[in-house]
């Protein structure tokens, strides 16, 4: 840390464009033909849908036996460092799904999880609200928000080992449309 230091500050949140802009990728479905054929093939990626055409949500059920194993394992886990009590992570109260066509010409739609931190963030500042306005209001977000067509929205895609095929949102990307 003592060796870094600020040559320049970013002018706005979106002025980083000219380093992301040019690795977003249109095609989702190459991507997942991609890991199917190549086991060194990309599990991560920045996507332009060409269509968002939902953001789908339902309750979340709670974590299942082995996440919660995961969550357990966590917490117990002794840090010679920092003596600082962990806090298990909360499920969200709602799970998302984005719903979009890629640029493929024979894209036939993809459901993907979202899986961003602001997705469950902007949850837990909701806590107080009944679920019928909670969904209300995610959809106005991350829907309404996040894929206004004014915005030039793009998906951070990513996968795990155990299931390559399956990509989830992982963040987005929303500046302004030039």
């Amino acid at each position: 840390m003592s060796t870094l230091r600020v040559v320049a500050r970013q002018k706005s949140s979106w002025s980083r464009r000219a380093w992301i802009d040019p690795v977003v990728s249109t095609s989702m479905c190459a991507l997942q033909a991609a890991v199917e054929s190549n086991a060194k093939a990309p599990s991560l990626a920045l996507l332009r849908p060409v269509t968002i055409r939902d953001i789908e949500l339902a309750p979340h059920p709670g974590w299942n036996a082995d996440e919660q194993r995961k969550i357990d394992a966590y917490v117990n886990q002794y840090d010679l460092l920092d003596a600082t009590e962990k806090v298990p992570l909360e499920a969200p109260r709602f799970k998302g799904w984005y719903r979009y066509t890629c640029g493929e010409p024979t894209c036939r739609g993809h459901r993907q999880g979202v899986l961003d931190w602001e997705f469950v963030a902007y949850q837990r500042r909701l806590q107080n609200l009944s679920d019928e306005r909670t969904v209300q209001k995610l959809r106005e977000r991350f829907l309404g928000m996040v894929c206004d067509p004014r915005k030039d929205t793009c998906f951070y895609v990513g996968n795990q080992a155990k299931r390559r095929q399956t990509f989830s949102v992982i963040g987005m990307y929303y500046p302004p449309r030039f």
